[in-house]
């Protein structure tokens, strides 16, 4: 069977442009602001200087393999579903989109926007659900973000206080079963985390 990965280099301007003004300036995704340019996000962004090198990333992240097995342990144990995973890094820009065969694209979307919001408010993101309906100001500050989603299916990932990075799911919605499914990723790989 043939799933679709998606692996997205981070771009090592990151650093340069705060990831809140950036994400405050367009509707991008996060990671996207390392190609901005006057606030916009071009169609065809210029290509780089002859001999200029390609920018590393700098911020902490989950190992891609570790980042892969996740994704692929929560694929085969939660196969009845037409999901999408993502993995992101500590300032929630994606390093890995996951979507197997038959699940709709946008889930992989929604699963970075889910990693993004465990980032921003450094809690799994079924602890915002209850708070986004009772409180009135968190409500408007998520709505504020077109990248912030209060919806479970954001799941930490920590190396003793640290965190490294998030998984996102979306598309395990008919039970609400998208954090069950991260947890699920999770725990396939918590004993390497380092």
């Amino acid at each position: 069977m043939r799933q679709t990965i998606i692996s997205l280099c981070v771009a090592g301007s990151i650093a340069l442009v705060p990831a809140a003004s950036a994400l405050a300036q367009s509707s991008g995704l996060p990671g996207d602001h390392g190609r901005m340019m006057d606030g916009i996000f071009p169609a065809n962004p210029p290509p780089l200087p002859q001999g200029t090198p390609m920018p590393r990333a700098t911020v902490r992240a989950l190992a891609i393999d570790l980042a892969l097995r996740a994704t692929q342990t929560i694929a085969q144990e939660c196969k009845q579903y037409a999901l999408g995973v993502a993995v992101v890094n500590a300032q929630g820009a994606p390093i890995l989109i996951y979507v197997p065969d038959g699940s709709d694209p946008s889930h992989g979307y929604t699963a970075v926007r889910k990693g993004y919001t465990a980032i921003t408010f450094k809690v799994d993101t079924s602890q915002l659900v209850k708070k986004g309906q009772q409180d009135a100001d968190f409500a408007a500050k998520v709505k504020a973000d077109p990248n912030l989603m209060a919806f479970s299916g954001g799941v930490l990932l920590k190396v003793g206080d640290e965190i490294i990075g998030a998984i996102g799911v979306s598309g395990a919605e008919p039970g609400h079963h998208d954090e069950e499914c991260g947890l699920k990723g999770l725990n396939n790989i918590k004993k390497q985390l380092k």
